[in-house]
């Protein structure tokens, strides 16, 4: 999956449930949490980033600095969330996930191969593969490419930008 989804969909779906919880622009810089467990590849260790394990550890330091500045811990759920947001869309994409990295190597994932496939005529039509699959396997350590933006990132993206916009309008309105 592209970096864009990874920022996108979780920062938006967090900002339509909560609104209140980013008073100002720069807490969605928040959304970064949501790419850095790809950091593992960049540090050529695949899988890493990608546990709960280390999802769990990450989550529970930003929650005690928060805890020690600030009195709450607010925002480390949400950048938890964001982590794990990760982990629940590379499963989705097929991955394979290593949840339990370093314990067990082996990455799950889910596959979705159905088809639909057009004949001659319209007798002719049929679906192929209804059912996802799951997918096991090692974790992709190859450092050679990485896809920083696609469709569904590009989309992500524009969706984020017309609900930011849509919620701001409102309570401008709301606030005259």
């Amino acid at each position: 999956m592209d970096v864009l989804t990874h920022l996108f969909l979780p920062i938006t779906v967090a900002y339509v449930v909560r609104p209140d919880l980013f008073p100002s622009p720069w807490y969605f810089a928040l959304a970064v949490f949501a790419v850095l467990p790809d950091f593992d590849k960049l540090l050529g260790i695949p899988g890493l980033l990608h546990s709960v394990f280390t999802v769990g550890t990450i989550g529970l330091g930003v929650g005690l600095l928060e805890r020690r500045f600030s009195g709450t811990t607010i925002y480390a759920t949400v950048a938890t969330v964001f982590l794990s947001s990760h982990l629940l869309l590379d499963l989705l994409d097929g991955g394979p996930v290593t949840f339990l990295y370093p314990i067990i190597e082996t990455g799950v994932g889910l596959k979705n191969p159905t088809q639909i496939v057009f004949g001659d005529t319209v007798q002719d039509v049929a679906v192929h593969n209804p059912l996802q699959r799951v997918h096991t396997g090692a974790t992709n350590s190859s450092r050679e490419a990485y896809s920083l933006v696609n469709g569904y990132g590009i989309l992500s993206a524009l969706v984020f930008v017309t609900v930011y916009l849509g919620i701001e309008s409102r309570r401008r309105y709301k606030d005259r």
